[in-house]
Order: C-alpha cells, then structure tokens, then sequence
C-alpha cells in the first residue's frame, strides 16, 4: 500500500512537473512594426526580429509561447490587468515607462530619423527644420512625444507607421518621425513609396534602446528574460535571428 502510494505521488509530481515546463507565456504585441513585429501576409503569423527573438527566449525558459494581438497602447494596461505577462512591441526604454513597468535589458539600439517627401527635402535637413511644419507619426511611440517638442508643428498621429507613410505620400504631411530600421524596411517593402519621398539617416534624432516590458511585480519574469537573452547571445542564436532580419551579423 505504502509503494502505491508512493508511485502515485511519483507520478503526480510528474504531472505538476510537466504542466510547470509547458507554461504558457502570454506576449502582447502590436504586430504593425516591420521588422520587428508584422503579419505575415501570406501565413498569417506573427512575425519579424523581437517575435523570432521572444520564441526563443521563451523556449530557452522552457515556455511555450501565445501571441496576443493588442493596440500599442493597450499592451501595458493589458500586462496591469493580468491578460498578457510580457509586453513585446519595440518599446523604447524611457524614463515615463519605468515608473509604470520592469524593463528587460535592451535587445536592439534604434533611434528616430525623419522621411520627407522630395519636394520637401529642399528646405527640410534638420529636426530644427519642422518647426510649424504639419508631421506624421505613429501613437504611443516616443516618435510621437518628439513630434510634440517641435515649435509650432501640427502632429498627426496614426495606429501604425505605415498608414503615416501613406499619409505623408499624398502630401497631407511633409514629415514622417519614426524609428530608422521600420522606416527603412517599409520603404524597401513598397518601393512606390520610396520613390516618393527622401530618408534623412545621417539625422538620428535619438538613440533608443529597446527593451521587453513586464509589470513591476514580475521582477523573476524579468530574471528569467533577461538570462534567457543573455544566453542567446553566448551561443550565437541571437547573431542567428539578427542576420535573418536585418541581413548581416551583429
């Protein structure tokens, strides 16, 4: 009786032990930033670098992975209300976000450049340039806080770089900010709008590392992310996924 018993506890502990390493890890994204987030068109996955990147921090963990699609602005609400444990979206580490999040250490250094339309590209070269000029940009984003220390500038967001590229296109605006590798992948993307307009990369208004987001009480999580990510990097997996999207080694 008393071996039963014991080998029921056995198998139990198994079970819990099995249930523990299959955990889900719920990650909320706004999959509307190429490269790093963006449905595959034609699969209908969400992919891109940090989606490629958290799949394999999480199996690094030894997490399975749910994806949740959520407004940009939604995702730190959805992580205070418990419906989503990480938050992966390109988020800038800043110092508003730091008293409402954990941040996990920085994965990728971006930074804010400006697109014009050609026939703007005459008179605008500098950020100094868009004073009381009418500019796109993509809400939530700290493109969009930028846009607001402009003297004089009409700021006009949208849910997406795209559609403010799209807008900027038609010459509704004659400025887009937005992070250089999303602004760079779009055009490569839609050459039409390439054609359209003229990227000012040697003008890098900020350098922005970005970081995952977890709530403040999920200090382990953080832990848990930041070993995984260092791990990644140790063993080449990260050099792996970078080369995938941005087309060389890191």
């Amino acid at each position: 009786m008393l071996k039963s018993l014991t080998a029921t506890l056995l198998i139990a502990a198994g079970l819990i032990s099995g249930v523990a390493n299959a955990a889900t890890l719920r990650v909320a994204t706004n999959p509307t930033f190429p490269p790093f987030e963006f449905v595959n068109s034609e699969t209908k996955e969400v992919t891109g670098f940090e989606m490629d990147l958290i799949r394999a921090m999480a199996k690094e963990m030894g997490y399975d992975v749910e994806i949740l699609n959520i407004g940009f602005d939604g995702i730190i609400p959805a992580l205070m209300a418990g419906t989503a444990d990480v938050g992966a979206s390109g988020f800038s580490i800043t110092e508003e976000r730091k008293k409402r999040v954990l941040f996990t250490d920085p994965f990728y250094k971006s930074g804010l450049t400006i697109l014009v339309t050609k026939e703007a590209a005459k008179d605008i070269k500098t950020f100094e340039d868009l004073k009381g000029k009418t500019v796109g940009v993509q809400i939530g984003t700290t493109a969009a806080a930028k846009a607001k220390e402009i003297e004089g500038a009409k700021v006009t967001t949208f849910n997406n770089a795209s559609e403010a590229i799209m807008d900027l296109s038609t010459g509704n605006s004659v400025a887009v900010i937005n992070d250089r590798p999303v602004t760079d992948y779009i055009l490569v993307q839609q050459p039409a709008l390439a054609q359209k307009t003229v990227h000012l990369t040697d003008q890098m208004l900020s350098a922005d590392d970005f970081a995952m987001v977890v709530t403040k009480q999920n200090a382990k999580l953080q832990g848990e992310l930041n070993a995984a990510l260092k791990t990644l990097k140790e063993n080449g997996e990260y050099d792996k996924i970078w080369k995938k999207w941005f087309g060389e080694a890191k």
